[in-house]
């Protein structure tokens, strides 16, 4: 289900306006929601045995944003897009796809779709650049939804970075969905690691280890983000995309498979005309 119950009243609602509900006064202004998305190599990895993580995740992400009030801002961003082989390039390897704003959802599907895992795990230059750049400067409730299946790999803090934010004078909220961490050495430091930064952000770590949990996490998370707004129930028909998408409806546990990129060819060397 794309819809969870809301335990307040909407007393009063509009992007410029004051939300009470619950007896809890919210932030003024238009609700602000940037996606983080993981596409490092590890997101090649199976999330329940048949669907590749990343392949699962975009799936969500475009039933998802296909249901978003259209007067909530979305973006996109993603790291560890690309590999080099030099860790001081691939460490920086973080991206604005989308910038934040209404009326982009195709954009943001269309971006989702082209998206392959690759690199490494740069998370706290990603959120570094999120909270500093992408959503500076705006004005309203800020969440920042991060689907990510590890720890930075790159030597960053990212913990110690959110407990940065206050002082900053940058009020954000990040809510983790970690993919498929199970026992090993490494997945406990991850989760410790992602946990940790919920925690000091005031968001919500979701554990997902199937693609059934992804969905759950994910519209848990925007739902609690628009603050009482409703989402669309999936039988409805979406009517805030700027441009009629084509969209997968989520038939589990069927894989959806995304295409590998393919290296480049060159075309094969010509003969020279007579005499040349």
């Amino acid at each position: 289900m794309l819809q969870t119950g809301t335990a307040g009243t909407l007393i009063q609602s509009g992007t410029a306006s004051s939300i009470i509900q619950g007896g809890v006064n919210k932030e003024a202004g238009p609700v602000n929601i940037l996606f983080l998305l993981d596409a490092s190599f590890s997101m090649k990895e199976k999330l329940d045995g048949s669907m590749q993580k990343m392949d699962a995740a975009k799936m969500v992400l475009q039933q998802a944003l296909a249901r978003v009030p259209s007067d909530v801002n979305l973006g996109l961003r993603v790291f560890g897009q690309g590999y080099t082989g030099d860790n001081w390039t691939d460490c920086k390897q973080s991206a604005l796809l989308v910038p934040l704003g209404q009326g982009n959802r195709r954009s943001i599907i269309e971006r989702v779709r082209q998206i392959h895992p690759y690199g490494l795990t740069p998370l706290e230059f990603a959120l570094r650049q999120a909270a500093e750049n992408d959503l500076s400067g705006l004005n309203g409730p800020k969440t920042l939804i991060l689907i990510s299946d590890g720890a930075d790999t790159c030597g960053g803090n990212p913990c110690e970075f959110i407990k940065q934010l206050p002082r900053m004078g940058i009020k954000l909220k990040v809510d983790i969905v970690g993919l498929s961490l199970g026992h090993r050495p490494e997945d406990m430091i991850a989760r410790h690691q992602l946990n940790c930064i919920t925690e000091n952000s005031g968001g919500k770590y979701y554990d997902a280890k199937t693609a059934a949990q992804l969905i759950e996490s994910i519209s848990a998370s925007v739902n609690k983000a628009i603050s009482g707004r409703v989402i669309i129930k999936p039988g409805q028909p979406a009517t805030n995309i700027d441009t009629p998408v084509e969209l997968q409806e989520i038939q589990l546990p069927t894989p959806l498979k995304a295409p590998e990129a393919q290296p480049l060819k060159a075309d094969p060397p010509q003969p020279l005309p007579d005499g040349k």
